[in-house]
């Protein structure tokens, strides 16, 4: 099932979907979560990516079935923590910022959160966080953290060589969550290029999730889910 796919990467179904749903569908969406395109950061020199869509000099029919699962596909790591970010924020993508407030003298201008679009219902972003924390917690132990439901996913990428070609060995591995589950307040992005232990996001960049995600909950004084449900509960 879906749940399934997302749990071990599949890319044969990630590929049987794209194709399911077709070229004009499929590049749509993608382009919806803004993969390709400037996230208009408060900082100077951003890199929009490349997302190929047919028509390009450099689209070919095989790359609607690789798109699906990455390859030939370049983000940032800050595109990718927006995009992805719409599923915790309720299908909402949010103008992202560097910067949370500016002093100017006596004078102090603040950030203001503004959403730039809607890719996703609300609806369709709860049932995909839903199978991604699922999936989390039965596939992806090392991203585990006791007393927390999180909700992320692993990222294994090969790493282009010159001539189209790429590394035979060596891989960016990822991951990207966010937590509480049912009420989210961050959200973290693990990249790792040529990891040496592992190739693969699940046994490198999942563990280091962890790890900072016990660092956060500490530091944002967040409780585990069972505290902080019961003192719902007890307000309710």
């Amino acid at each position: 099932d879906m749940t399934g796919l997302l749990s071990h990467s599949l890319n044969v179904g990630a590929a049987t979907l794209s194709i399911t749903l077709g070229p004009q569908q499929f590049y749509d969406h993608v382009s919806a979560f803004g993969i390709g395109q400037l996230t208009n950061v408060d900082v100077a020199g951003e890199e929009p990516g490349h997302l190929k869509r047919p028509g390009d000099p450099d689209w070919h029919d095989a790359d609607l079935a690789t798109n699906a699962f990455g390859q030939g596909v370049a983000t940032t790591s800050l595109q990718m923590m927006t995009s992805i970010s719409a599923i915790a924020n309720g299908g909402a993508i949010m103008h992202p910022h560097i910067l949370r407030e500016v002093h100017d003298g006596d004078a102090v201008s603040f950030t203001q959160p503004q959403i730039m679009s809607r890719p996703v219902s609300g609806e369709v972003a709860l049932t995909l966080a839903e199978m991604l924390a699922d999936s989390l917690a039965k596939e992806t132990k090392l991203a585990v953290v006791d007393g927390y439901r999180l909700v992320g996913k692993t990222g294994t990428a090969q790493i282009p060589m010159p001539y189209g070609a790429y590394d035979p060995e060596r891989t960016i591995a990822s991951f990207v969550g966010w937590g509480p589950a049912d009420d989210p307040k961050f959200i973290i992005f693990v990249k790792l290029d040529a990891p040496t232990v592992s190739q693969w996001g699940s046994q490198t960049a999942a563990p280091t999730f962890a790890d900072l995600v016990r660092r956060l909950v500490v530091l944002m004084e967040i409780a585990p889910d069972s505290i902080r449900q019961q003192m719902a509960a007890d307000i309710g």
